[in-house]
């Protein structure tokens, strides 16, 4: 069956998967052959004696080994030992109490214990030992029964010891072999030991009791002795060393044929433990046999496949079901239990493995360098004949027919024997196969030329006949891709094609029914997946995926939880989903309740394998092949959160000292240490054992560091001029498979140093206070003598102060009034102007009333009264004329004086439209009269609903005086400079506009002069700032403007716009 190659590598795993806790008698050939994860120990790794003899787990994880000349600890990082160099024994045995504390035996009995620094160290107990009891040494056996420590000697003793909680000796009783004692064995909290020419005893009360009918057990010997696993009732197994096995039921005592008695006649059997309902058997040369209760052999495991030896003494099974044997070259810790087994070299898998298919029982791999077929009866993977040893692509699984991609050519392998059929041209090399299942009768196959179409043959030997190529496809494609809607997908060079076939053309064979689309994309970039039945592809837009409907690829969401950090992604067939991240780790992806995929957190085993071609079997078995070979996955035994997992911190150092160190850092309730010291370093490990070197550590200082540090491979961390305060030490460890262990925490405080402490801050306080009083006692007399002088001095400054300020208030009023003045200056002509016209007036009518009084008395002297009357209604009429006109000249005089003086303070009922007209014909007429080569337009556009308002006449007057006449002068200035460059296309205008807004009225002065630059713009409201030419500003008239405008509650802006104009905006609340 073919599957897809997604870009490189695939990365596989299953992780919805129920563990099932032991394994069933029957194990399929596969399990039997393939190889479990195997870390070997060396002498030289843990510096002790080649022959290792004895393991054992203490409750927090630490594993001890006895050896021929030592006890080892090994933490997962580190080995120690724990003798010194002159105390060398021989550690044979070890034994467990219910409260979990390890005892040994062998050249010294003890027990072991942790010193307050953390560090294991064993404790002798051989003075509790009779000396005529001692002389006996060493102890092979120790075994803990029911309160008592039973030891068995090599000179024919066994010892029994009742100690104290104090570890004393409470009592002591010792049973002398008749002849010699053989091995001792604790079974179901029974104790059996064996006697030679006796048969075999079993401890009850005070007594050791032969056990009817086993006086065979006098002749052989026994090394192993374990409940028989094949009943529930209480029959014991009896391993002969030479001999084979015996069942004991009662007294009645009978042979056990098995599978492994020719091993054990050859080979010597060594020592046994139980495990999942299977042994575990060791052999003196035959390395380690697994076999069910019915005596069959279901794996064997030697040097072979990685152990130091095929010695093995004995084995060890750890807390997380990791299987230690012991040998006489070293240790070996064996995945017992692994979901994953290896096929390699050793196997007849010499290349990489592209692709894997499964007939039934049969095993097909497609390699580098040909097809192999799995052989049960060798249990090897074998050549297949009749195929070369060429690239084996693909693989396709067709009923009874295996098709392959034979390097440059198509076969079919059926019954055994192997038909080829047409491939086109010749150097055209057939990459992968394709059936669809709803048109099983044709194969597509991708190949350099493109994707070639076959139809079912009617001949035997004719399985499949070419019926051309699929028309625009034109270079090497890759795999193929089949969405739940039919539509078949395939990667070419730069392009996705889309395949829709239609059931009347593909029954018939003809590749040109075939509709064809193309999508440019980058196969080398981009990544591709079938999800859900869903095509999906990255690309520089983000993800998208197929719609059938539309015919294109169309944006989705889908994937926008972890977009930003995929680069790879690929549904495996259990319907599990991978995706790679920048970071280059592999995570699996779960779809949330709103149907986005997310990262799912959970560990696994799997994840660190990369693969080139995936399969799923019949028994939810994953196989993938790698570079190195074939790896078999079995979910049901990825039990990676039920193993324990957590961190020790082994070691507190500090510049001076050990600290001592209670549980490790596992307990969370320990005070916090006070110290003093303020440098410290941080030692710690996981005895978590797989691949432990691949063990990151996370390290986090509570009160120091703001988070936890990134992984990384250290197994210290060091912390140094810490300030006072309290702290508190986290570190956790992480494992290959991604799995997080429990924390480990140490609370301290770091004391301050002496000269920090509370009573030295007192001591510096009284000290500074005595200080004090007397520099202030010394300093009082001082500054008396020295205020005198001081008082007459301010006296003088004051005086001389006073004065500079009447000065400056004298100069601020003279400035003002000299503005003032300045705009009063450039009124002047203006105001001339405009007295002049009443004054014509008044001057006009006064003669012709002259004449007419001259007129009315020649009509009285010729008796005209009516022509008299006449004429003294025109004299009445230009009398009410000079009397308005001489009022409009008083009105212009008082403005000008009321412009000239200080402002009263007062505020009077003002019409604005009145006010800001007359300022601009003031303006104006005053600038043509000081200049007469000034021109410039104005403009009015007085709002008629403007009410009048309480205001200063006079200051809001000067206000628009001001501004205006800055209107008039920047676009008179302009004028002249574009009439200097040959410009004289510009008109000057100055427009003057008032409106009445919501609670306000504005008023504007625009001006389409040069504008103020930006530069400058934030400065022309500022005292003394002007940008006319020295002499011809003050630089005060738009501060007083603004001080005048927010003395009314108002406020002023300006817009400008360099080389556009500038606008004023003046706004008073009504």
């Amino acid at each position: 069956m073919a599957h897809q190659l997604h870009k490189t590598f695939l990365f596989l795993f299953l992780t919805c998967w129920i563990y099932v806790p032991s394994i069933l008698f029957a194990q399929s050939i596969y399990e039997q052959v393939g190889r479990l994860p195997v870390t070997a120990y060396s002498t030289e790794e843990y510096g002790g004696h080649p022959v290792v003899v004895s393991a054992i787990q203490s409750k927090d994880g630490l594993m001890y080994f006895g050896t021929n000349q030592g006890l080892h600890e090994y933490d997962g990082v580190s080995w120690r030992s724990l003798f010194k160099s002159k105390e060398v024994y021989e550690i044979t045995s070890f034994a467990k109490d219910a409260k979990g504390r390890i005892f040994y035996s062998g050249g010294d009995f003890g027990y072991l214990e942790a010193d307050p620094s953390g560090e294991t160290r064993a404790v002798s107990l051989l003075h509790l030992i009779p000396e005529e009891l001692r002389s006996n040494f060493p102890a092979w056996e120790i075994h803990y029964l029911n309160g008592f420590i039973l030891l068995r000697t090599r000179n024919h003793q066994l010892i029994r010891l009742e100690l104290h909680e104090d570890l004393t000796l409470k009592s002591l009783k010792s049973w002398q072999a008749e002849t010699r004692f053989g091995m001792s064995f604790l079974v179901e909290n029974q104790l059996y030991v064996q006697q030679a020419e006796r048969g075999l005893y079993r401890l009850e009360g005070e007594d050791i009791k032969l056990i009817p009918n086993t006086e065979i057990f006098g002749k052989v010997l026994l090394s192993v002795i374990l409940p028989y696993l094949g009943d529930k009732g209480t029959s014991l197994l009896l391993g002969g060393a030479m001999a084979g096995f015996y069942l004991l039921e009662g007294s009645v005592l009978t042979k056990f044929p098995t599978e492994v008695d020719q091993l054990i006649k050859e080979n010597q059997l060594r020592s046994a433990i139980t495990f999942q309902e299977n042994y575990i058997l060791t052999f003196h040369g035959a390395g380690i046999v697994i076999m069910n209760p019915k005596g069959e052999i279901l794996k064997r495991m030697g040097s072979d496949q990685n152990l130091p030896s095929n010695v093995v003494i004995n084995v060890y099974l750890d807390q997380n079901e990791g299987l230690w044997a012991l040998t006489e070259d070293g240790m070996a810790r064996i995945g017992i239990n692994s979901p994953i087994q290896t096929f390699g070299k050793d196997l007849g898998i010499n290349s990489a493995v592209r692709s894997i298919e499964k007939q039934g029982e049969k095993l097909y791999l497609g390699t580098n360098t040909g097809l192999l077929k799995f052989e049960p009866s060798d249990k090897q993977f074998k050549q297949v004949p009749r195929i070369g040893n060429f690239t084996i692509s693909d693989l396709w699984t067709d009923g009874e027919d295996l098709i392959v991609t034979n390097g440059g050519s198509l076969e079919v392998i059926r019954n055994g024997k192997a038909i080829g059929f047409y491939t086109g041209k010749e150097g055209n090399y057939a990459r992968s196969l394709f059936i669809s299942k709803n048109n099983p009768n044709l194969l597509l196959v991708t190949a350099t030329n493109g994707v070639m179409v076959y139809q079912r043959g009617l001949s035997k030997d004719f399985p499949w006949e070419y019926k051309g190529n699929v028309p625009g496809i034109e270079s090497f494609s890759s795999y193929f891709f089949e969405d739940k809607d039919g539509t078949i997908f395939t990667l070419s060079l730069g392009k996705i094609y889309s395949l829709t076939t239609g059931e009347i053309g593909l029954e018939k064979g003809d590749p040109t029914k075939i509709k064809v689309a193309s999508f440019e994309s980058n196969m080398y970039e981009d990544s591709f997946s079938l999800v859900d039945g869903e095509f999906y592809k990255t690309s520089s837009d983000g993800m998208q995926k197929y719609s059938s409907k539309e015919g294109k690829f169309v944006p989705t969401d889908d994937f926008s939880l972890v977009e930003k950090d995929l680069i790879d992604f690929y549904q495996h067939k259990s319907g599990v989903i991978w995706y790679e991240s920048f970071d280059k780790k592999k995570h699996i992806l779960k779809r949330n309740a709103e149907g986005k995929f997310l990262k799912d957190e959970k560990p696994n085993s799997l994840a660190p394998y990369l693969s080139f071609e995936d399969y799923i079997d019949e028994d939810s078995i994953l196989w993938f092949g790698t570079p190195k070979g074939l790896i078999r996955y079995d979910p049901k035994k990825d039990n990676q959160t039920d193993k324990v997992f957590f961190t020790l911190i082994r070691r507190i150092e500090t510049k001076t000292d050990t600290i001592p160190l209670p549980f490790y850092g596992r307990k969370k309730d320990v005070p916090a240490v006070e110290r003093k010291e303020n440098s410290y370093r941080f030692e710690f490990a996981a005895p978590y054992f797989e691949e432990e070197k691949k063990t990151k550590y996370q390290t986090y200082l509570e009160g120091f560091d703001l988070d936890w540090v990134d992984w990384n491979d250290n197994r210290f961390k060091e912390y140094t001029n810490l300030s006072p305060g309290t702290y508190i030490f986290h570190v956790r460890a992480m494992a290959h498979t991604g799995r997080i262990s429990e924390e480990a925490t140490y609370s301290f405080v770091v004391l301050p140093p002496w000269y920090a402490t509370w009573w030295a801050y007192i001591l510096y306080a009284l000290l500074i206070g005595a200080a004090i009083t007397g520099i202030v006692k010394w300093r009082s007399r001082k500054l008396k003598a020295e205020n005198l002088l001081l008082e007459e001095r301010v006296n003088e400054r004051t005086a001389e102060l006073e004065k500079s300020l009447e000065e400056l208030k004298s100069t601020q009023a003279q400035l003002i009034q000299s503005e003032k003045m300045a705009s009063l200056g450039e009124l002047t002509a203006g105001i001339a102007h405009e007295i002049q016209n009443p004054l014509n007036f008044v001057n006009n009518f006064s003669e012709l009333n002259k004449e007419l009084v001259l007129e009315a008395k020649e009509e009285l002297g010729k008796g005209n009264l009516d022509e008299a009357k006449n004429i003294l209604g025109d004299i009445v009429e230009n009398s009410e004329k000079i009397n308005h006109h001489g009022k409009r000249a008083e009105s212009i005089v008082k403005g000008m004086l009321q412009h000239s003086r200080t402002g009263s303070g007062k505020k009077e009922l003002t019409d604005l439209n009145a006010l800001a007209d007359e300022y601009l014909r003031l303006s104006y007429h005053g600038l043509r009269a000081k200049d007469k080569s000034f021109q410039s337009d104005f403009k009015v556009d007085l709002d008629p609903n403007v009410p009048k308002l309480e205001v200063m006449p006079q200051d809001i007057g000067r206000v628009f005086l001001n501004l205006i006449n800055n209107a008039f002068y920047t676009v008179n200035q302009k004028r002249k400079k574009s009439q200097e460059h040959g410009e004289g296309s510009f008109k000057p205008l100055v427009t003057v506009k008032t409106k009445k807004l919501k609670g306000a009225i504005e008023i504007t002065i625009t001006d389409n002069g040069d504008g103020i630059p930006e530069s400058i713009k934030s400065k022309i409201f500022q005292p003394f700032f002007t940008t006319k030419p020295t002499g011809q500003g003050t630089g005060l008239g738009l501060s007083l403007s603004y001080d005048i405008v927010k003395a009314h509650g108002g406020e002023i802006s300006v817009e400008s716009q360099e080389g556009l104009g500038t606008i004023f905006n003046i706004s008073l609340p009504i």
